[in-house]
């Protein structure tokens, strides 16, 4: 069996109609390294869509030879998917916690470190996204593992500039076939880069597009995320950055 990684992203007709694309990982953050202030909390509204670049092999049969012959072509697609929540809430100076549902189809966690601050931010943001889904007779989970390094430009207190290397190491288990007796496991790396702009409106409200490309070790092909995030609540704070009056 192919695993979850390669399946996916080798298979662009499988994403392109399986279960509105909830299979695949969605990493996308919608906000930069600094965290929320303790004993607070902001929210997160996206919405998002999702691409793929790939290859498929057609088989045809030649008939002056009588010999079947494969070619490979280059297939791509872009669909909008459904939107994204997101709450954080601040723990410490430099900790905070977020709870996602991604798609409304699944859930996930991460927990986010802030040890830089200034005109350059700095954070760990590891995580985990949790998925099920089922047809006829057949189910699997699937867990996303998040490992990314996020990193902060802010030229000014209103505008961050985001990039967030990482990796994203998938898991999966399950009946995957009619028959209950058929279970099988799998796992795959795929590494992910992400690139988001935040417009801060006010010290409540603000504007984060972002894209993430995540390319899988296991096999062929290319994915990726785009999304624009609406942040609202006790957002982080960029008051060390005005000038003083």
């Amino acid at each position: 069996m192919q695993k979850p990684s390669a399946r996916f992203l080798a298979l662009p007709a499988v994403l392109l109609f399986g279960s509105l694309l909830c299979g695949c990982p969605n990493p996308n953050s919608y906000g930069t390294p600094r965290t929320v202030e303790p004993g607070k909390v902001s929210h997160s509204v996206s919405l998002e869509s999702f691409g793929y670049i790939g290859e498929i092999e057609e088989v045809a049969d030649d008939p002056s030879t009588a010999e079947i012959e494969t070619a490979k072509r280059t297939t791509s697609g872009f669909l909008p998917t459904l939107p994204s929540y997101q709450l954080r809430a601040g723990l410490t100076d430099m900790l905070d916690i977020g709870a996602h549902v991604h798609n409304l189809s699944s859930f996930g966690v991460d927990l986010k470190v802030n040890p830089l601050r200034g005109v350059f931010d700095l954070a760990v943001a590891p995580g985990l996204q949790y998925f099920y889904l089922s047809a006829n007779e057949a189910s699997v989970h699937i867990v996303y593992l998040h490992a990314p390094l996020m990193l902060a430009v802010n030229p000014a207190d209103w505008f961050s500039i985001v990039v967030s290397p990482g990796v994203t190491y998938g898991l999966a288990s399950g009946d995957l076939s009619d028959d209950d007796e058929a279970a099988a496991s799998a796992d795959g790396l795929l590494l992910r880069g992400s690139l988001g702009f935040q417009f801060r409106t006010s010290d409540r409200f603000a504007i984060h597009p972002e894209i993430t490309m995540m390319k899988s070790l296991e096999g062929p092909g290319l994915v990726y995320n785009f999304g624009i995030g609406f942040n609202f609540g006790a957002l982080p704070s960029y008051k060390d950055l005005q000038e003083p009056m």
